[in-house]
């Protein structure tokens, strides 16, 4: 689903991934599965310091950010297709 709104949104809205806890190699292994757009970006976050500051407890959250940086909605769990494209929307319209 990630990949889809990715291209989807493309040029409007930043897209980044942090598949896991783990160092380079894994991460490309993860990501590797899936067609993603260009744009997109994988972090590798080896020391969870991303996660720690977003208070990501698991896979699959949810982050969204204004252009300043500021968190507008976040869930740690999974998100339906509609409500992940009515927090886009926002970001867009914003």
């Amino acid at each position: 689903m990630v990949a889809r709104f990715a291209r989807e949104y493309e040029g409007r809205v930043t897209f980044m991934t942090s598949p896991g806890l783990d160092n380079q190699r894994a991460m490309r292994e993860a990501v590797a599965d899936f067609e993603w757009p260009g744009s997109m970006i994988h972090a590798v976050d080896e020391d969870g310091g991303l996660w720690r500051h977003f208070e990501v407890p698991y896979r699959g959250a949810w982050i969204f950010l204004d252009d300043d940086g500021k968190v507008v909605h976040q869930s740690i769990s999974h998100l339906p297709e509609g409500q992940v494209r009515q927090n886009l929307e926002k970001l867009v319209a914003s």
